[in-house]
């Protein structure tokens, strides 16, 4: 339980227990120390509590919905990874038209996928025709795999 909701119930204890705000906002600084809430905040939750509010949990409240994050976005670039391994996170933002983080997030939280790096091997170990294979594929590319 975070601190937070247990000074709540100290302040709606206090309440019942016929105490005023200073006093409560005193016992609680005296508890909790450095960790106690601030005198506003003390006297907003005793107010509240007195109007007849039970609940010490936060209200829930609407936050802004994600527009880029949605279904769509997902199986776009779901589709664009399948399609081709090599796409790198700037290359996928710009083909579907979101932003860079937007894309972060897609690939990591919801697709659950992973970059993973091709290390570039060394001069002795290629070949002539390895080393204008390797030029060729670029080595900015990202390989995706599930994790």
């Amino acid at each position: 339980m975070s601190t937070l909701v247990e000074q709540r119930i100290c302040i709606k204890f206090c309440l019942r227990a016929k105490c005023s705000a200073a006093e409560t906002l005193r016992m609680l600084q005296k508890a909790f120390g450095d960790e106690a809430m601030s005198q506003k905040n003390v006297y907003k939750w005793y107010k509240d509590f007195k109007e007849g509010r039970e609940r010490v949990e936060d209200e829930q409240r609407p936050g802004r919905p994600s527009t880029s994050t949605d279904e769509g976005h997902v199986k776009e670039i779901k589709d664009l990874i399948l399609e081709n391994r090599r796409l790198t996170i700037r290359d996928l933002a710009n083909a579907v038209g979101i932003s860079f983080g937007s894309t972060q997030t897609i690939l990591k939280d919801i697709l659950c996928v992973k970059r993973v790096k091709t290390r570039m091997p060394s001069k002795k170990t290629l070949n002539i025709l390895g080393k204008k294979r390797h030029v060729a594929n670029n080595c900015k590319t990202m390989i995706w795999e599930k994790k």
